[in-house]
């Protein structure tokens, strides 16, 4: 069951792209390991079987708890958890990744849409992530004009998407939308996750219909669909019923005119369940594979029917005419991925561009310095000036005072860049899964413009507090120094965001582990104060090397007066600046910082790349 990897020398042996492919699957299960369960696993489906065929539309139906989701993600390859058993084959061969990736589509329940792009835009941001990149731009362009009218979104392709606090397209829209991502490929099957949820009878109508005329267009849809409208379940040709993982009916849904006269509702006559013409058939078959279904044994009452004997025989014969149709044809293997660099181009050109137009992503990054740089800089104004004499005492400890504020706050503030990372989690996850990008990729970009605009942000902070406290030392390491430290801060924080399944857990933790930083950065707790039992953390902490770059950027390293060495007129004796950081030298300590920020990361790539906060 698990996707195969292994491709042929000149090419894999999957035929030409050209209308649906069949999807047979015979007996699949799924597992897992339950100790309290008796033989210490837990099946969560059992002996599912069928097809999908091109050319149809099949509707995968059940009550809460049937295991249409887990069917859904084994068939599409995303299962991450588990064990998988029973035969899967697309067009009579097992599916290789790069296969599932250029012949499939799925579109996940719940909208993954960027609120920033207008409608076309995302298409056209999709395209180019997803289709080849040597197929040119205008070619991109008109394949996305295509799908705005084929999916009836003309009048809205240019308005911008919007987001729970800015209003934007309807949630019809958005649905057909996220259909529309999954087309750019041009897809030979399509599976798709309720995609009527949440929408009225009307606009889940128009869903449904969009996906009969793909069907009709010789393309394999499958859906799983809850509670539809009697006019949009017309729409379907064939319908899987699960009850409890285990299948109660695998066949045509209506008889060749289209009425409800044949396929399932005479299956479910001859059990002594009848339909009432005059109600929803979706909600009947629901409504009778709940508990009635329990007490009726309807899963063995399945395995001896007729029916699944014909479907069975149907079956093979679909499949030995499509394991003849493609025994001689091969596909050439075509790489449509990015590589790392042209996918963080996409990614900026599209989500940075529309980011810097909105003042609800550029303020929040901007603010902070320029709030906290008046605060500081009016706060310890001339501190710089009144401490280069030595024998000032109060001015040299307020200058001290300053840069720790100077280390700490874009530190702090990095928590604004934080939720990013959590909340994007979602699309990330589908993008990444349809081979968008790479997690390498989508760091680098986040780090790239987040960083832009923290250059900007850190030089007008240290613009302020500079010349407003007069302080010594050098700007340009003044400045380089903050803005290093504040990288350090959002690499931590995106760390935290990967690490947390969810906000509230990243806004427990990066606190926590910036607070302590605070504790022994050098100005709280000079070293010698430092309990035996701690004097190890000072030499894991990036403030620390932070505020000891700044002290000697603005401090001679050797003690001028020597009779003042106990007190912070003597800065690098008196908080006892040698140890706990990298030395006496501005230098060693900026590269610590550097090293800190590589540190962080690199364990953000090892999360995002092995965390999986949604399991399937």
């Amino acid at each position: 069951m698990a996707v195969d990897d292994a491709e042929t020398k000149n090419g894999s042996a999957w035929g030409k792209a050209t209308g649906g492919a069949l999807v047979t699957f015979e007996q699949v299960g799924y597992s897992l390991p339950v100790k309290s369960e008796p033989k210490g696993r837990k099946h969560i489906l059992q002996d599912v079987s069928g097809y999908f065929e091109p050319g149809t539309l099949t509707a995968v139906m059940g009550p809460s708890g049937a295991g249409k989701t887990t069917f859904l993600d084994i068939v599409t390859g995303r299962k991450t958890q588990g064990e998988i058993t029973g035969s899967l084959l697309f067009d009579g061969k097992k599916a290789t990744k790069t296969f599932l990736k250029k012949h499939t589509a799925y579109v996940e329940q719940f909208d993954t849409l960027l609120g920033v792009l207008t409608m076309r835009d995302m298409l056209l941001y999709q395209a180019q992530l997803k289709c080849d990149r040597r197929e040119s731009l205008q070619s991109k362009r008109e394949r996305v004009d295509a799908l705005i009218v084929e999916l009836g979104l003309s009048t809205c392709a240019d308005v911008v998407i919007g987001d729970n606090l800015n209003r934007g397209i309807s949630g019809g829209q958005a649905k057909r939308t996220n259909i529309g991502i999954a087309l750019v490929t041009e897809p030979r099957i399509i599976f798709l996750d309720e995609p009527t949820s949440g929408l009225d009878s009307q606009t889940s109508c128009d869903v449904v219909s969009i996906l009969r005329r793909l069907a009709d267009s010789g393309r394999t849809i499958m859906s799983t669909i809850h509670s539809p409208t009697s006019e949009a379940f017309r729409m379907f040709d064939r319908l899987l019923l699960l009850h409890k993982g285990h299948t109660v009916y695998f066949g045509a849904l209506h008889n060749k005119n289209g009425d409800a006269s044949g396929g399932a509702v005479p299956y479910f006559a001859q059990l002594g369940l009848v339909y009432d013409p005059s109600t929803n058939l979706a909600d009947f078959l629901i409504t009778e594979t709940g508990d009635k279904g329990e007490a009726a044994n309807l899963k063995g009452l399945w395995q001896d029917s007729s029916y699944l004997a014909d479907a069975k025989k149907h079956q093979e014969q679909l499949l030995l005419a499509s394991i003849q149709l493609h025994a001689n044809s091969a596909e050439a293997v075509t790489h449509l991925e990015h590589n790392m660099f042209s996918a963080v181009g996409v990614l900026l050109r599209f989500r940075s561009r529309a980011n810097c137009k909105y003042p609800d992503f550029i303020m929040p990054r901007i603010m902070p310095s320029i709030f906290f740089g008046f605060i500081v800089g009016t706060l310890y104004y001339g501190a710089g000036g009144k401490a280069e004499n030595p024998e000032n005492i109060s001015a040299r400890g307020n200058v001290a005072a300053a840069l720790f504020m100077s280390t700490v706050m874009p530190a702090f503030t990095a928590a604004g860049y934080m939720p990013s990372i959590v909340t994007e989690r979602p699309l990330f996850y589908r993008e990444h899964s349809d081979g968008c990008y790479t997690t390498g990729s989508y760091l680098l970009f986040k780090v790239i413009e987040e960083g832009f605009f923290h250059i900007f942000a850190s030089l007008i902070f240290c613009l302020m507090t500079f010349f407003l406290i007069q302080l010594p030392g050098s700007f340009w390491w003044h400045w380089l120094l903050n803005f290093v430290t504040g990288q350090v801060g959002i690499a931590l924080a995106y760390f935290c965001g990967s690490l947390a399944p969810n906000m509230d857990g990243a806004n427990t933790l990066l606190p926590i582990i910036n607070v302590t930083s605070m504790y022994f950065a050098g100005v709280l707790m000079t070293y010698d104060a430092i309990p035996d039992a701690w004097k190890w953390f000072p030499w894991v902490t990036f403030m620390r090397y932070g505020w000891t770059a700044n002290m000697l950027n603005n401090f001679p390293a050797e003690c001028e007066m020597p009779l003042l060495a106990a007190t912070p007129g003597c800065p690098t004796e008196y908080w006892g600046l040698k140890e706990g950081s990298a030395g006496l030298s501005v230098e060693n300590n900026f590269g610590a910082l550097c090293g800190f920020w590589a540190l962080w990361l690199g364990l953000t790539f090892l999360v995002m790349t092995f965390v999986r906060h949604v399991k399937r």
